[in-house]
Formats: C-alpha cells, structure tokens, sequence
C-alpha cells in the first residue's frame, strides 16, 4: 500500500536502543522509532538515525504494509521521500541497517559504590 504526498499531522522520534553517553558516541547512530500520523492514522518504522526524515510544510510519500498482528502500519524506509513546497524531492537520513546496542552502560561511580 501507498501514502502519496500526503500532509501530516504530528511526528515523533523515540529511542529504540540502549542509550550511550555523548563520551562514547551519544545516540544519534542509535536504533529509533519514527512515528508519523497521517489522517489520523499511525505509521511507523525503525531507523538508525535520531533526525526526522520529513519536516513541517513538506509533504511525504512512502509504501507501508500491515505487521504481522495487523495492528500496526510499519512503514518501508528505502521508499520513504518528503518534498518541500516547490516540488523538490528530499531524501533524508541514515537508511542503512547495524546490530542492536547489547552492553548496558556502566554507572558513572567505582565499583564499590555499586548498589547491585
């Protein structure tokens, strides 16, 4: 299915994965939810940029399926394009793939300190 330059309502940017201190390369390669309303109607993907990929005034075209549970519209980054007012195509953010954040990040105290 296909949502072709539509307006949206609201958009949303939410981080998916563990979170990291500025001092280690901070969040912004991190794995995150965009949520975009169209209509009313939710759609969502991940993605492993924290920037948005559309802004307000632009409009945006992107294909997008059903889950699994039918419940959730997910939404299919490689086809995801905004474009301004004069009919430019824009094409934004990190599309690419990397593995999910595994370590916790260690308290900021000596080990002793450490209430486990």
């Amino acid at each position: 299915m296909r949502v072709d330059r539509s307006e949206f309502q609201s958009y949303g940017v939410y981080l998916k994965d563990k979170s990291r201190p500025p001092s280690r390369g901070g969040n912004t390669g991190a794995w995150h939810q965009h949520v975009i309303t169209i209509d009313g109607e939710k759609y969502s993907f991940l993605a492993t940029w924290s920037g948005k990929f559309v802004y307000k005034g632009e409009t945006v075209s992107f294909d997008w399926n059903w889950d699994e549970s039918g419940k959730y519209r997910n939404v299919d980054v490689a086809s995801f394009v905004a474009w301004s007012k004069a009919g430019d195509e824009i094409i934004r953010g990190d599309r690419g793939s990397k593995k999910w954040r595994t370590a916790d990040n260690r308290l900021p105290a000596r080990r002793s300190e450490w209430k486990d």
